[in-house]
Order: C-alpha cells, then structure tokens, then sequence
C-alpha cells in the first residue's frame, strides 16, 4: 500500500513575543508554540535586535517595560519591518495613548489585560489574515510593475526592431535616391573634361557638381538622423518658382540623354513654406522613376497650382503606368 504524507500548505508565521515578565511570556508561548515559529524577548531593546537579525510577520508586545515602552518599541520596528503587524498588551489605564498609536498607523490592534488565550488567538488570526492580504497586494503590485517594466522594454525592443528593418528596407530606396544626383555628377564631370569649354558654362558644370555632393551629404545625413529616432521637417519659405525652375534644370540635361523631354506647366507661385529638402527628394523620386518607366523616351510633367487651401503638386509622365499590385504599396514607407 503505497503512502502519501501531506505536507500543510499554509505559511509558518514568524511571531516576536516581547515582555518584561516571564510569567507572561510562558503564557503567550504556550498559546501560539503549536501554531507559529516564536521567538520572545524580554524588553524593547532586545526585540529591536530581533527584528533586525529575524523576518518577523507579528509583534505581541506589552506596553509597560523598562527602559522602552511597548509603542516606542513598536514604533521604532515599524522602520527596520514596515510591514510587520504590531500588537500591544495593555492596561485600561493606558488605552488613550495606544488608541494614539493606533491612529498614526503604529500599531495594528491594541488588547486589554487580563487576555484569555482564545481571544488572543482570534486577534492574531485576523491580523495575520489582513498581513497575508497585504503582502499578497504588494506581491501582486511588484508583479504589475514588472510586467509593465518587461512590456516596455519589449516595446523599445520591437521599435528598434522595426527601425532597423525600415532601416534595411531604406537602403534600397537610398540606392535609388542616389542615381540621380551621381549620374548628374557623373555626366557634369564627363562634360568638364572638354577643352572647348567656356569659362561660364565650365563654372556652370562646376556647380552643379557641388550641389549634386552637398544633396548626397544631406542625404546620409538625414539617414543618420532617422536610425536614432530623431527624424523631424525643417520647414522654411521659399520662392516655389524659382524651386521647380531648379528641379528641372537639374534633371533636364540628363533625360534629354535619354530622350524624356520635360514639361513646365505653372506660373507665379509665389513663396511656399515647407521642408524643402524633403520637397525636393519626392519630386526628384518621381523624376526618376519616370525615368526608368521610359526605357524608349516620352514626356515628364510638372504641374503646380494653388487651389486655395495650399498646394497641389502633380508630376505624370507618359509611361505604361503604375502596375496595379502596386497600387496598394505606394505610401508604404520607403
């Protein structure tokens, strides 16, 4: 016959029992040996070691002793074990100062002398009961923070994760923002290599080299400031003619190479407040994937007008169009 033991799953509480007379001390031993892990102590200084050395759950003191009163006793064990449960043993005679005690927190409950065995025993158990509560509060309490704690560094973790994959996803637009202005570089560098160059024309090339550089260092730039999360417009005001007048000339050199010839189609814009790098890398993505979608040659538009709410850009070209698998990804990032 196979046997089992069963082991009681209810906590042993640790239980302080401070008085100065023994006889009173064998008393409260022998009501709560059977019951609780006793430690006694004959005066405050003493239980005050006891508590600093033991994880006591509850204190039975008395409140007349030498040297230390029970509340000062209590009082001062409530800094090293905030959460111990006080309880004081008291004469009728002192039950003003007690119910002091008891207000400011000090102390759980107060009873009075003479005590019975069996109402003791129901005090301890309800003090007990409430300190079980409390402790299975705060445990709940440290958990929630935990929680919170793990859930937000799983947070910061997925937002690095996902930066990082919209970091990789980027390099591939990156790529493609980077023809541009490297073909421009390219073919002003090619044309500066010829000896029938004038000097305005030589300088325009020149020009053109060192914009096209400077837009690159942005770009990384903006590359940079994107990985750490700090990305942010830049809004300034500008002459929008002037600004398109420039997006066109800019690609103007290199799409007649191709045979893409490029259509103007605005007047008096007047001055537009925006992020004018960011302006300008959308319509010159634009460009360029007009670009490749006509292998064989064609016509780029830019179209700008005011419709009274602020400003509509429109930039076609006569290409087959945009597939429509991928109609659904366009404002995908990058």
């Amino acid at each position: 016959m196979l046997e089992t033991e069963i082991v009681s799953s209810l906590p042993r509480y640790k239980i302080l029992l401070v008085d100065d007379e023994p006889a009173s001390i064998n008393l409260l031993t022998r009501t709560f040996r059977k019951e609780y892990d006793l430690h006694t102590a004959r005066d405050g200084i003493e239980g005050l070691n006891i508590v600093r050395s033991e994880p006591i759950d509850l204190i039975i003191s008395d409140q007349r002793m030498p040297n230390m009163t029970g509340v000062e006793m209590l009082s001062a064990s409530r800094k090293l074990l905030p959460h111990t449960v006080r309880i004081i043993l008291t004469a009728y005679s002192d039950v003003q100062d007690i119910i002091a005690a008891v207000n400011e927190g000090q102390i759980y409950r107060y009873n009075l002398k003479p005590w019975t065995p069996s109402e003791l025993k129901l005090v301890v158990t309800q003090a007990l009961n409430h300190y079980s509560l409390e402790k299975a509060n705060r445990d709940l309490v440290d958990k929630l923070k935990k929680s919170l704690s793990d859930l937000k560094e799983a947070q910061d973790e997925l937002v690095l994760s996902e930066r990082m994959s919209a970091i990789g996803s980027m390099a591939s637009t990156v790529i493609h923002d980077l023809k541009l202005p490297m073909s421009n570089i390219r073919t002003s560098a090619a044309l500066l290599g010829r000896s029938n160059l004038d000097d305005a024309t030589r300088a325009q090339f020149s020009g053109i080299i060192i914009s096209e550089v400077d837009r690159l260092i942005d770009m990384t730039q903006e590359i940079l400031v994107y990985s750490r999360g700090e990305s942010k417009l830049e809004s300034v005001q500008f002459l929008l003619d002037d600004f398109m007048d420039d997006i066109c000339d800019q690609i103007s050199l290199d799409f007649q190479n191709v045979g893409v010839s490029i259509i103007r189609e605005w007047s008096e814009l007047g001055e537009f407040t925006g992020d004018q790098a960011r302006l300008r890398r959308a319509l010159l993505n634009l460009a360029v994937n007009a670009k490749e979608a006509m292998p064989n040659g064609g016509e780029l538009k830019f179209a700008v007008n005011r419709d009274g709410i602020g400003v509509v850009f429109v930039v076609s070209d006569s290409g087959p169009g945009i597939p429509e698998d991928l109609i659904d990804t366009l404002f995908d990032p990058f």
